[in-house]
């Protein structure tokens, strides 16, 4: 008989197999990305898809066969409920935003315990936030991106106002005039440079208040998937960015 482990799981993304079955793309607090085999979907099957909406985060009984590199789910429920981002349809866009781009850039390892508890903890504040969220994943962006080991050097200043991507610094203003014809793509704007700044040194709720229109949110979401993809070393196209703009314009 296999042996059974327990741990949590945040869910990404889950995709139905056969008539009954479905596997779910998680990352597990023990062993990182993984995918699980659920059985018993359907109607009167016991198993609701609601239960792994994205960003659900889930207690988890699993085992493992050497026929398979998925793991089989045995047990789940809550680790806490996630009502409003169930019911809210601005955080359950912005949520389903987040776990496109955890999918698209956590690879399987053997998982990593701090960006785990960070990913919790951050999902548990999105939840909590009472108001517009609409701020939320730009936050979260710079978050994770310090968390997964591309903190940016925060040396902004009136004289370093524009932040290269590369090299993960802001430049003064003397090296932009030579670099910008060669690498303006890698270069965040003075505005844009002046955000990452402010949310290196925010809170969640203080990023929450910061004014921002609809095109600057897109604008500086789209260069954090770019520095995202400088940094994994691979192209990140985040397909669900073109709906959470269109939720929250």
């Amino acid at each position: 008989m296999p042996s059974l482990s327990k741990s949590q799981a945040i869910v990404l993304h889950l995709t139905r197999h056969g008539d009954s079955g479905a596997v779910v793309d998680v990352i597990d607090s023990a062993l990182g990305r993984q995918g699980l085999f659920v059985r018993g979907f359907g109607k009167g099957r016991g198993v609701s898809s609601s239960a792994f909406h994205s960003l659900a985060v889930l207690d988890v009984v699993t085992y493992s066969t050497s026929k398979s590199s998925l793991l089989y789910l045995r047990e789940y429920s809550p680790s806490f409920p996630l009502d409003s981002i169930r019911s809210d349809m601005g955080k359950s866009t912005m949520a389903l935003f987040m776990g496109e781009v955890l999918y698209r850039t956590l690879k399987r390892d053997d998982g990593d315990p701090e960006l785990f508890r960070w990913l919790v903890e951050s999902i548990a504040q999105f939840e909590a936030a009472q108001g517009s969220v609409a701020n939320f994943h730009l936050w979260w962006l710079v978050g994770y991106c310090v968390k997964c080991g591309f903190r940016p050097r925060d040396n902004w200043s009136e004289a370093t106002p524009c932040f290269d991507m590369v090299s993960a610094q802001f430049l003064p203003s003397d090296a932009l005039q030579q670099r910008i014809s060669l690498e303006e793509g890698n270069l965040f704007s003075p505005d844009e440079s002046l955000l990452l700044h402010r949310l290196l040194n925010s809170t969640a709720d203080e990023a929450l208040a910061i004014p921002l229109s609809a095109t600057r949110r897109r604008a500086f979401a789209e260069k954090m998937i770019n520095y995202l993809s400088v940094h994994f070393g691979v192209t990140i196209e985040i397909k669900s960015l073109d709906v959470l703009h269109a939720v929250f314009e």
